[in-house]
């Protein structure tokens, strides 16, 4: 399965986030005997890495402490069932929160003292179980330190957002 970089999809919630400092998105076509939401592939990417990824946002997480930035992984999921439900349930979660929610899209926002984020998961049906989901980052910088530290790990986040993809989509998500 191909993950390849896109525009952002004429209907997504996302174009009510207006202006933003930083937006990508990247979509890949799969096929599915059950129903795809988008809650589904969020909750997937949140609660199902590949180990070095996990282990890329604990160094991450290590080295933005002392700038007073907050790190996410799975082990600050905590609770899974939680976590599920304030997915489902457009709720918050340990510093994340959903804000917007369609029948096709879920955005997870995360807040911090020098950036907002925001990860949109938006699901396109074309019949007979095919499926396209598109990925959407969006990021608003609250001033410069957010932006020093966001071109940081720019690098790696397209790798991450790829794989993460690949991932999801094979292990959980396509039959």
């Amino acid at each position: 399965m191909k993950v390849k970089k896109t525009s952002v999809p004429a209907n997504s919630l996302t174009h009510r986030y207006h202006p933003y400092s930083y937006s990508d998105a990247y979509v890949c076509e799969f096929h599915s005997e059950k129903r795809v939401g988008a809650d589904d592939i969020l909750i997937a990417f949140r609660t199902d890495m590949p180990a070095w990824v996990e282990a890329l946002f604990r160094l991450r997480n290590l080295l933005v402490r002392p700038f007073g930035l907050r790190g996410s992984n799975k082990e600050e999921t905590g609770d899974k069932e939680q976590f599920v439900r304030a997915i489902r349930d457009g709720g918050s979660y340990h510093g994340t929160k959903v804000s917007d929610k369609s029948p096709t899209e879920t955005i997870l926002q995360s807040d911090d003292k020098h950036l907002r984020a925001y990860i949109s998961v938006y699901v396109e049906s074309s019949g007979e179980h095919r499926y396209r989901a598109f990925v959407i980052t969006i990021v608003q910088f609250k001033y410069w330190l957010g932006y020093i530290y966001f071109y940081t790990i720019y690098p790696f986040h397209h790798l991450i957002v790829k794989t993460m993809c690949r991932h999801v989509i094979n292990k959980r998500i396509s039959s």
